[in-house]
């Protein structure tokens, strides 16, 4: 699914590159600085046996297998202490193994119909059969085994509350949450968003980045690229791939109304006014119809040979079109902001995270399985999930940064597949956390990577708290999650129409047939739904306002 590859695309961009999070997505908890985790963060063993157990001694390592399945059908891993490196680690410091096996979230609803599930089971936190798992008894509460068997295992409470199901337990660890209690001074959620233009083309055209900062700006800057007709390696340069959604938070669509109520950005006058601009550029030849057709690997595609000069999106990974000439510089520019004048925000990635990883209530070895994800979560082993085992894949420098070893880069350059197997690079992130990753991630040498650090410092700024926000998406199989599937197709055909509109005045037409042909899918049924689990997030984070207008 998406998502996964999103994450573990992070992941991979910053062992490839050195930079800072490149991908959706991506996780925070309790993080060290660089230098305190040198001295300060628990070693593997000591944090496999952090506490004793009833049932086991506080050291024990006796070798032991586990099962456990991962809802993801791409997931592949076969445990090899012997040639693995992270897994010979793993199984030294704990003495388990691990049997690993994957597969859909319909595989895995087969598994909860049999009454037979794994050890332990990771699923996406948004899908069904999470519910199902947390009210079957087939899983035991998390809260109730750290207490039992590892007290000081410290989840984040903020995760613990976010997970907390109606019985007053959490039942699974989340990767990739981002714990605010646990940031530290220069900590940061980044975003995948953003406005990005090729530095080549804009030294060439005379294009500043402050040319971005209106719309009449942006406009006259595009229309350069245009006029220009700049070539580049057989391809005639398109000026802009813009999402409407991104340019709408640029002109500062609210969240949220006065009144604390959830407000439906695609409804506001500041989403009007992008759709009114991006018609604009459409009719003027700065972007083109297919900018509404083309999936995300073809848009990728088209970065990658260099025929794009502006964008939006971060996932559009320029770093193919580096390799092959490190003049291609992508760089930040803007960001535009719309005629109210209004402070532009950029969507963070998910604050909660992706999956949850939750234990088999019958399963034999309770006390075993509690110490390992809490070995697994450790700051360091998020590192050495990350990257591989400190000391053979990386160490930190005289600044605490990540300084990835020599003999790994070798291999990694030589072949990424033969690294991770080797390594273990990114191929156990089920219970990992991302600040610590990017707080000491390597310093970024090539322009590529600096540019990269750069632009994901920059619309860090524009983000907000997105957490309240993120707990409005109905599951599938209820009428809201049909309703739901129904309106989010219709605005795909909506939001075209409105962008290749012939005029201002079709585009204003097609906004306001969008709201009448939703209204009739039931949209109400479903805003009724949405606000109320925002104002029931909202209670359980303490606030009473989330949109950061609101909160002066």
């Amino acid at each position: 699914m998406q998502r996964s590859k999103t994450w573990i695309g992070a992941a991979t961009a910053v062992v490839l590159l050195g930079g800072l999070l490149a991908g959706c997505s991506s996780g925070n908890k309790n993080g060290n600085n660089a230098q305190a985790s040198q001295s300060a963060a628990p070693t593997a063993s000591a944090s496999a046996s952090a506490s004793a157990s009833p049932t086991a001694s506080a050291d024990d390592k006796s070798p032991i297998k586990i099962s456990w399945f991962v809802d993801q059908d791409y997931y592949k891993k076969n445990w090899d202490p012997v040639n693995n490196l992270l897994d010979k680690m793993i199984t030294d410091d704990t003495g388990i193994s691990i049997d690993f096996s994957s597969g859909t979230p319909e595989k895995l609803s087969a598994l909860i119909a049999s009454g037979d599930i794994p050890d332990v089971v990771t699923v996406d936190k948004g899908n069904p059969q999470r519910g199902v798992l947390e009210k079957s008894g087939l899983v035991s509460p998390l809260d109730e085994l750290i207490q039992k068997y590892d007290p000081s295992f410290d989840v984040p409470k903020s995760m613990q509350d976010w997970f907390r199901n109606a019985d007053g337990h959490f039942y699974g660890y989340a990767s990739f949450f981002w714990a605010k209690e646990k940031f530290k001074e220069g900590d940061s959620i980044r975003s995948n968003q953003g406005l990005y233009a090729r530095k080549d083309i804009m030294d060439q055209l005379g294009i500043k980045p402050e040319d971005f900062n209106t719309k009449e700006g942006m406009v006259a800057a595009l229309r350069k690229v245009k006029d220009a007709k700049v070539q580049y390696n057989g391809f005639t340069v398109t000026p802009a791939y813009f999402e409407s959604w991104v340019i709408g938070g640029f002109f500062g669509a609210p969240r949220e109304d006065a009144s604390g109520n959830l407000v439906d950005r695609e409804r506001t006058p500041e989403m009007l006014e992008a759709y009114k601009f991006l018609n604009q550029l459409y009719k003027e030849g700065l972007m083109p119809e297919d900018s509404q057709t083309l999936d995300q690997d073809q848009l990728k595609e088209k970065v990658a040979n260099g025929s794009v000069f502006a964008i939006t999106n971060k996932n559009l990974d320029w770093s193919a079109l580096y390799q092959k000439d490190p003049k291609a510089l992508f760089v930040h520019v803007g960001p535009v902001v719309g005629d109210a004048g209004n402070k532009p925000y950029v969507d963070p990635v998910n604050a909660s995270g992706w999956t949850l990883t939750m234990v088999n209530a019958k399963t034999k070895y309770p006390d075993r399985i509690i110490k390992l994800l809490d070995y697994l979560s450790t700051d360091e082993m998020s590192l050495n999930v990350n990257y591989g085992p400190k000391g053979a894949a990386w160490d930190f420098d005289e600044n605490g940064k990540v300084k990835l070893s020599d003999e790994f880069n070798a291999l990694n350059a030589e072949d990424p597949n033969k690294a991770k197997n080797k390594y273990g690079n990114g191929t156990l992130q089920w219970l990992i956390n991302w600040t610590p990753i990017q707080r000491t991630a390597p310093v970024p040498v090539t322009a590529d990577a600096i540019a990269k650090d750069e632009n994901a410092l920059f619309f860090a700024k524009l983000t907000y708290d997105m957490l309240p926000f993120e707990s409005i998406t109905p599951l599938g199989g209820t009428d809201e999650g049909g309703i739901n599937a129904k309106v989010e197709e219709n605005r795909k055909k909506w939001r075209a129409k409105m962008i290749l509109a012939k005029s201002e005045a079709d585009v204003e037409k097609y906004f306001n047939d969008e709201v009448d042909t939703e209204a009739k899918l039931g949209y109400q049924k479903l805003y009724d739904y949405q606000n109320k689990q925002f104002q029931d997030a909202k209670k359980a984070l303490g606030l009473q306002f989330a949109w950061p207008a609101n909160q002066k």
